[in-house]
């Protein structure tokens, strides 16, 4: 059984493929597996990844019909066998030492999670300064209880969600799984794995992974009713979670600011998509929801505005987009 089981959704990366896998095959710590899945691919990608599968044994190929990023993740985790699970993009690179320092702070410290930094490129890009600071851990202890570890990522403005900052023990995740059909599923995933459970977790201030910034990401696409209605199941879903990892009255406090982010960002997406009746009815209903299932208090007059007139984000559009994280509280 290897130590560590590194899941790779791939889609039409065939000009990033064969340089995210080699940086997985050059690690220098090698009890691995690499389980790469297929989402139905149209171009090179699948001969690409399938040659390195050809000469290196710790690699795998798994083909289904395109399902999305989230339903390749969890057919990835289904058959993992790995100690640690790791989530890699398919376009992107980890360090040669990544897994090596991860292994030693899961032995020596005895973690549930190991969370790291990422530095995104190129510097070029026009999403770069938006970017640079995002994949941030917060100053903290380590180990710290995840509980704890979500509170100072708030308070230090270093929120960061996506997966490929973060090795779990495959005990921890258990039957955890990402939402299918979906966009920016990373927000339910790691709020379920953080604060659903208590677990010990290792704060890696090191930037170990390499973020690649690309026009035509989930991130900077441009948001469609899709992108809306993930959104808004996301933010359902996520209002039905525990966040038991934090004692009360704290649990409130963090669940309120979350939930109340989330509500936040689902007005501004329906603001990009371009607001009909329907979505400000939804957007409504939303704040409803949260209101009387997390807080009242999120039941504002300025909320109900702007679930109303979404178009008031448009005043600061050039300057806040949707990522895969909360925004500052509103």
């Amino acid at each position: 059984m290897p130590a560590f089981s590194i899941i790779v959704p791939a889609y039409n990366v065939q000009d990033y493929i064969e340089e995210a896998l080699q940086s997985i095959a050059g690690q220098s710590f090698t009890d691995l597996e690499a389980i790469i899945i297929d989402d139905g691919l149209t171009d090179a990608t699948g001969a690409i990844a399938k040659k390195l599968c050809a000469r290196d044994p710790r690699f795998r190929y798994i083909r289904q019909q395109n399902r999305s990023q989230s339903a390749a993740r969890n057919l990835g985790t289904s058959v993992a066998v790995g100690s640690y699970l790791y989530y890699m993009d398919s376009d992107d690179i980890i360090d040669n030492d990544t897994l090596n320092v991860c292994y030693q702070e899961f032995k020596d410290r005895e973690v549930d999670v190991v969370v790291f930094e990422a530095v995104v490129f190129p510097p070029g890009s026009p999403e770069y300064r938006l970017e640079e600071h995002y994949y941030q851990r917060p100053l903290a202890d380590s180990p710290i209880w995840s509980g704890d570890f979500v509170v100072q990522s708030l308070r230090q403005g270093r929120y960061c969600v996506s997966p490929c900052c973060l090795i779990a023990r495959r005990t921890a995740i258990g039957d955890l799984r990402f939402m299918e059909g979906t966009v920016y599923e990373d927000n339910c995933f790691f709020v379920s794995l953080m604060l659903n459970q208590r677990l010990k977790v290792a704060v890696l201030n090191q930037r170990l992974y390499k973020r690649r910034l690309r026009a035509d990401s989930t991130m900077v696409a441009a948001k469609t009713l899709h992108h809306y209605n993930s959104m808004y199941r996301i933010l359902r879903e996520m209002s039905g979670l525990s966040f038991d990892a934090l004692e009360p009255p704290e649990r409130a406090v963090i669940r309120e600011e979350i939930i109340g982010n989330a509500l936040g960002d689902l007005h501004f997406v329906s603001a990009l998509v371009g607001p009909d009746m329907r979505l400000r009815k939804m957007n409504v209903a939303a704040t409803w929801h949260v209101a009387t299932h997390v807080s009242a208090r999120l039941f504002t007059p300025k909320r109900i505005l702007l679930a109303l007139v979404p178009e008031l984000y448009k005043f600061k559009a050039e300057g806040r987009r949707y990522r895969k994280g909360p925004s500052p509280p509103h």
